[in-house]
């Protein structure tokens, strides 16, 4: 199983303008999902490593991956005569921040990226026409350049449609972009997280951890 690429940040050197759709931003816990034509759904893991029902963090999210998400997704795969589909879901509630969860939190889980047939990920289009309105997915808030000035609106909470923790930005790369290694999977992706994500982190954390959490 392919693990989900690192996104770059809205700052310093690595920062690129492109034109994007933007997605809003879930805070939850990134998990993946392998399935296969003729055997189903056959493993699940985390950003780094497989995971299983006994699983006393993630376990139950198998659970509620079968209640809604497994046929759905079987179906599109199907329908679009793929053969195998690798689905990345984020692992949320209404009240998960960085990972943590309230007791209680009622879960669900998103599907914001998927790769089929062992290739890349899908085209943000092509993603949104495949998947959008036939299972959850976080909000599309439209296109736009990536900008300074837009991750500025971002960090302020200065965009219609963002939850919490802020966008992620999504262009299919082109041919020069995989030439120069620009692209992650087929994808030019791209992250800025509100001021009050930011702050609410720095709050709850000592600096190291803060900092980790904030560069990962």
């Amino acid at each position: 199983m392919n693990q989900y690429p690192p996104i770059p940040g809205a700052t310093g050197t690595v920062f690129r303008e492109f034109d994007a759709h933007l997605f809003d931003k879930l805070d939850g816990v990134n998990l993946r999902w392998a399935w296969r034509a003729g055997s189903g759904w056959s493993k699940q893991g985390t950003r780094t490593r497989l995971f299983d029902a006994s699983d006393p963090d993630f376990g139950p999210a198998i659970g509620l991956f079968r209640e809604r998400l497994a046929e759905p997704l079987a179906r599109i795969a199907t329908k679009a005569r793929w053969q195998s589909l690798l689905v990345f879901t984020e692992y949320c509630g209404p009240h998960s921040f960085v990972v943590l969860t309230p007791p209680g939190d009622p879960m669900d889980l998103a599907v914001f990226d998927a790769a089929p047939d062992g290739g890349d990920l899908l085209g943000p289009s092509d993603f949104r026409r495949a998947f959008e309105d036939r299972v959850l997915t976080p909000a599309y808030l439209g296109s736009a350049r990536w900008t300074r000035g837009l991750v500025e609106r971002i960090r302020r909470g200065d965009l219609e449609g963002i939850t919490f923790e802020g966008v992620v930005g999504k262009a299919e790369a082109t041919t020069s972009d995989r030439r120069a290694g620009r692209d992650r999977f087929g994808l030019i992706l791209a992250k800025a997280k509100t001021t009050a994500w930011i702050e609410k982190v720095r709050s709850l954390h000592d600096p190291e951890t803060a900092r980790r959490i904030l560069e990962s």
